[in-house]
């Protein structure tokens, strides 16, 4: 497999980008300890396109390149097939950036990219001159810390890298699914519900924090890994701390989980807390079921839609938030709980082709098409998907003051059409034109 190794100077983001590219979840390929710093490579799947990223430590932005991070780096190259050099768009015409750039492009014939990030603000207001930088590829802006300009990115490396075959499953990789909630919601009492239907547990492991525990389980062939998290408490003078550590361990689970598992006491009703979370695993990226748990007791669509109300009106997106009725305690419909929670695993690790969705778009925008924007007419020339888990796609187009809520109207028509209930997906507008049209 083929290797993409990052290098740069210092507190430019390196460590970031890699973080970003493996989502801090990818299968550690490798630790390569040195006296200073460590070189980590890890997996990275970016839309189909597979490669192990390697990042390196800084190079001292000093007179001197110390010899060991010299070599840490000289090996990196030696391994790569494509670098990334990143300097901070802040300080592009650093002397220390330039010398490092120049070292870089004598002890190597790799291709290079030049990688400018923290471009938070702007672009247009960050100038890097690559006669500077000797012709390297780029320059591709981004902010690593806010996942900004990462399709840009893979458009840079693509042409690049290899198509590896991507394998059917990943058995190697369990899903992870974390059940969260108040205390007293019956999340225990799911967990064991679930494990307890067919006895299959792989092994017991006990979570970073002190109250979540974690177990494998096999679920129709698909290795699963439940969470159990700590009860989200409400705030209290007496009870803090221990709600503050609880919510810290709930979204410790959250972000390292594919899935999400809410449960509701359908009795109580939904909480501040439950809704916080709620909008914090839609906000990053993650599926998410609703369980309403002991939902034997409670007949009341009235109730179900305003739990449902609630989420959309706090978290402020258009999200299709799947409900699904259980009892815990009766283990009545637990197993479809879990089984909507594996589907929208598949579908947000899904690369849909590129054919099928300029089609799906074309439908679209016949059925409704954009409103004028500054008396011109916005087009939408072509859509691809450029990363799964959440699925992100980027649409090109003449103009990216797409309305709002237009963007709401094509995302709610994507989910309805390619059955993605539950999966947060994310729409970037992008100037451009469709590379299969011919010029003349």
């Amino acid at each position: 497999m083929q290797k993409v190794a990052i290098v740069g100077l210092p507190n430019v983001g390196k460590s970031t980008l890699f973080n970003r590219l493996t989502r801090r979840k990818s299968a550690i390929v490798s630790d390569i300890a040195h006296v200073t710093r460590d070189r980590k490579e890890a997996l990275v799947d970016f839309c189909g396109l597979r490669f192990i990223a390697i990042d390196t430590g800084g190079v001292a932005d000093g007179g001197e390149i110390q010899s060991l991070v010299k070599t840490q780096v000289q090996l990196a190259l030696e391994n790569a097939d494509v670098v990334l050099f990143v300097i901070d768009a802040q300080r592009a015409t650093d002397s220390h950036s330039t010398a490092l750039g120049k070292w870089l492009s004598k002890i190597t014939n790799k291709p290079i990219i030049l990688v400018a990030n923290k471009c938070e603000s702007n672009k247009n207001n960050v100038h890097v001159d690559t006669m500077e930088y000797l012709g390297f590829l780029g320059p591709v802006y981004i902010s690593a810390e806010h996942n900004l300009g990462m399709a840009d990115l893979y458009e840079a490396i693509a042409p690049l890298i290899e198509q590896s075959e991507r394998p059917k499953k990943d058995q190697d990789r369990p899903i992870a699914i974390s059940i969260i909630g108040q205390p007293n919601v019956g999340k225990s009492t799911f967990v064991n519900s679930i494990l307890g239907e067919e006895r299959v547990i792989t092994s017991g492991i006990a979570g970073t924090t002190r109250d979540s525990i974690s177990a494998e389980y096999s679920y129709k062939g698909i290795t699963l890994l439940l969470t159990d998290t700590a009860g989200i408490r409400k705030r209290t003078k007496v009870t803090e701390n221990m709600e503050k550590l609880s919510v810290q361990s709930a979204i410790h689970a959250l972000s390292k989980s594919h899935v999400v598992i809410l449960i509701v006491d359908f009795t109580q009703g939904i909480s501040q807390q439950d809704l916080s979370i709620a909008s914090t695993a839609i906000k990053d990226g993650k599926g998410i079921v609703l369980a309403l748990n002991k939902a034997d007791l409670v007949n009341d669509k009235a109730a179900e839609d305003a739990i449902l109300n609630a989420i959309r009106q706090y978290s402020r997106v258009d999200f299709d938030v799947p409900i699904m009725k259980m009892s815990a305690l009766e283990n009545i419909g637990c197993d479809k709980v879990l089984s909507k929670a594996v589907k929208i695993y598949e579908s947000a690790s899904t690369h849909i082709s590129t054919s099928k969705l300029n089609k799906w778009l074309g439908t679209a925008i016949d059925y409704h098409p954009p409103h004028l924007q500054n008396k011109k007419k916005v087009r939408l020339k072509y859509i691809s998907q450029v990363s799964t888990l959440p699925p992100t796609f980027v649409i090109a187009t003449n103009s990216t003051e797409v309305e709002s809520t237009y963007q709401t109207y094509l995302k709610n028509s994507f989910l309805k059409h390619f059955s993605m209930q539950g999966v947060p997906i994310r729409m970037i507008f992008k100037k451009g034109n469709n590379p299969y049209i011919s010029k003349d």
